[in-house]
């Protein structure tokens, strides 16, 4: 039972929290339909740079030994089962948890996401440099020969 209101006013922060980050606020969304109705010529450049950027971290998922990834198709992540998990390691966030440790190189644990369909998968995006993804799927791959 609650004496002051604090629980309530707790409540009614996170609620809050909730709203603003689920959806954008309204000036964000006008300055969307000004962006949409304008020039799109650099629209077809973004894409071009991120299907290489899918198709090179796709390709070298698929190269590390114990990972497979399907390949993205409509997203900006890649979503790659790791089969060491139940075994190497007890759960993707276990994995997760010591990949970063070990080698700094950060991802999300898939069964947050969805703890039967996520599990024993991380996400990842590709938005980075080219660069920069290979150094961190040099970091992954060393870190999957030592375990």
């Amino acid at each position: 039972h609650e004496q002051n209101g604090e629980l309530q006013e707790l409540k009614e922060s996170i609620e809050k929290e909730q709203r603003i980050r689920i959806c954008a606020n309204t000036p964000v969304q006008v300055a969307g339909v000004a962006a949409l109705k304008g020039p799109q010529d650099h629209v077809k450049d973004l894409v071009e740079r991120l299907r290489v950027r899918r198709d090179y971290a796709w390709k070298r998922l698929n190269e590390i030994e114990g990972i497979s990834c399907a390949k993205p198709e409509g997203a900006f992540y890649v979503f790659p089962k790791i089969h060491g998990v139940g075994a190497r390691w007890k759960t993707d966030m276990e994995f997760a948890i010591e990949l970063l440790k070990e080698t700094g190189v950060l991802l999300v644990h898939g069964s947050g996401f969805d703890p039967a369909y996520g599990a024993g998968h991380v996400r990842m995006v590709f938005l980075p440099p080219i660069e920069t993804l290979e150094q961190a799927f040099n970091a992954i791959e060393r870190f999957m020969k030592k375990k």
